[in-house]
């Protein structure tokens, strides 16, 4: 969809299509800069940016600690841009949590988070969290094993189709903003000249070439830090990958999604309604192997199923599962601190060559990927001396569903 011809010399060359790079294509794009393009190995999100859990929202669990006030308050604020900006791709779901009687986080500690919740989104909230009469809720919502459950509340939030999503983004950068994009070219290396950085790339056809640009930004999430060392640039952080599985089932009847706590270990999971399907998720586990080939583990199957199952009547079996996913959320190290611990707030990396500037992305997410572009459009512009401020909070900024060329395969096709 995306191939314009490799440039010899860019002001910024992105490299990775994912929502970070299509992300800070469009922002720079936003900004009247002409010369921004980006390469991309594959297709567009034919990484870990479609294989989330779907969700625009600010991060309830994150709420465990006041250090993450902040980046929970910045995620609602854009879930709302979103809302508004990309209407027929992110919509409002109600979202339940059962209680379990005696077990997991109390009555008492899920309402105090979701009264936070509501105060940090102030005037961006879609609706007020309540709490839910069990007697009410046994007569609308049969899917919950009462038996388990004491007590439950209903909070909103956001959904998207992220490969939808990443691809309006793009859409938006190349039509509106004269951006360019080039598929299925692999970045080789980067090294440092007298004005900027060579980049060498594969293109399409399988021959060399070498880009100069001012500005390298790396939005390779899992494989950002292997082509710096490829490279001999020392990375400004370690990170790890951070997996995530997901499982898709046949529609259950679900028009509400469910917040899901495993009492033994506290972890969270979701199970959601998507595109006529029933979609599960997620664990997290630490993933050292290679990031093209990650894929469920029977283990980690077994898990979402059973702890899923202790809050279903009708529980879900192996059997049922039509399609199993897994993505990598790439993450900078923080010392003595678990995966379920490890702050989600983005850190940019730099490097320097004599004119020219090299940045790199650890973390982020999907919600507040624009966000995060801004930031580093602000961090470029301003080095270069000519800041000026991003436009992709305007509506004009973005391809309206109507031109969008785009069309998400199904669900069934995607994975």
């Amino acid at each position: 969809m995306f191939q314009s011809e490799l440039p010899e010399r860019v002001r910024a060359l992105v490299l990775g299509g994912g929502i970070h790079g299509v992300g800070v294509l469009h922002d720079l794009s936003s900004r009247g800069w002409k010369d921004i393009h980006l390469i991309e190995k594959a297709t567009l999100a034919s990484g870990t940016s479609s294989k989330s859990t779907k969700l625009i929202h600010g991060g309830l669990r994150y709420l465990k600690r006041i250090s993450q006030f902040g980046m929970v308050a910045e995620s609602l604020h854009e879930r709302k841009l979103l809302l508004d900006l990309a209407p027929d791709l992110v919509k409002p779901i109600e979202i339940l949590i059962p209680i379990l009687d005696g077990k997991g986080s109390s009555s008492l500690m899920v309402n105090t988070g979701l009264l936070l919740y509501d105060l940090l989104a102030r005037k961006n909230k879609i609706h007020s969290y309540k709490k839910l009469k069990i007697k009410h809720l046994k007569e609308k919502f049969e899917l919950l094993d009462y038996e388990n459950v004491s007590a439950a509340y209903s909070f909103w939030d956001a959904q998207t189709d992220d490969l939808a999503l990443v691809n309006r983004v793009a859409e938006s950068a190349v039509r509106k903003c004269e951006a360019k994009i080039s598929e299925h070219c692999e970045v080789q290396s980067i090294e440092a000249n007298e004005d900027g950085w060579t980049v060498k790339v594969l293109d399409h056809h399988g021959r060399l070439k070498e880009i100069s640009a001012l500005y390298v930004i790396n939005c390779l999430g899992p494989w950002a830090n292997d082509l710096l060392k490829k490279s001999s640039i020392i990375p400004t952080h370690h990170a790890f990958n951070d997996k995530g599985i997901h499982l898709i089932f046949e529609d259950i009847g679900l028009e509400k999604g469910l917040l899901l706590e495993s009492p033994a270990d506290h972890r969270i999971f979701f199970v959601l309604p998507w595109k006529g399907y029933t979609l599960v998720g997620t664990t997290e586990e630490l993933y050292e192997g290679d990031p093209s080939a990650v894929s469920p583990s029977e283990e980690e199957v077994n898990y979402l199923l059973d702890r899923c199952n202790v809050y279903l009547r009708k529980k879900f079996n192996k059997s049922d599962i039509i399609k199993a996913f897994a993505g990598l959320r790439w993450l900078a190290i923080e010392d003595q601190k678990t995966i379920s611990s490890v702050s989600r707030e983005s850190i940019l990396g730099e490097r320097y060559s004599k004119r020219g500037l090299l940045m790199t992305i650890y973390g982020g997410k999907l919600t507040s990927y624009r966000h995060l572009c801004e930031k580093i459009g602000d961090r470029v512009t301003k080095h270069f001396g000519e800041f000026r401020l991003t436009r992709t909070k305007e509506k004009e900024m973005w391809v309206s569903p109507e031109e969008a060329e785009f069309q998400a395969p199904t669900v069934l096709q995607r994975f």
